[in-house]
């Protein structure tokens, strides 16, 4: 008598959508003088001058948000003059905080810290960019 075993193997393959994010609103800080003290901008809601990114993946998954430490806005984007932009915080807070919801998606609302304006700096347009990452 011969017994035949026959042994199948199963490989499921298990893939993510990539995780992406897209600027929606810039973060700004409005019109300000020499002189003028540290300007806080909050991820709260209702804040009109926080910057807002959406976050698309897979559904209802976790992911981690990292945050700048600092950064920097020049006269003219790119000038020797600069002012610092520190202290930032997001809602949902940095870290394993990010939940995306049962669509995929997930809006991020960041906020920060500008020093404050000194009477020596020069007049004119400041811009600059900031990084964050979102990762699963």
């Amino acid at each position: 008598m011969i017994y035949r075993i026959l042994i199948f193997l199963f490989c499921f393959s298990v893939y993510s959508k990539p995780i992406s994010i897209t600027n929606k609103r810039d973060l700004d800080f409005g019109t300000l003088v020499q002189g003028d003290p540290k300007k806080v901008i909050s991820p709260k809601g209702s804040e009109p001058n926080n910057a807002r990114f959406l976050v698309k993946g897979d559904k209802n998954t976790s992911y981690t948000i990292l945050l700048p430490t600092e950064a920097y806005i020049y006269l003219g984007g790119n000038g020797s003059q600069k002012i610092k932009v520190r202290n930032f915080k997001s809602r949902p807070a940095a870290g394993a905080n990010g939940l995306l919801n049962s669509k995929g998606k997930q809006t991020v609302k960041v906020g920060a810290t500008l020093n404050a304006i000194g009477v020596n700096k020069a007049p004119g347009a400041y811009s600059g960019s900031f990084t964050i990452d979102v990762i699963y």
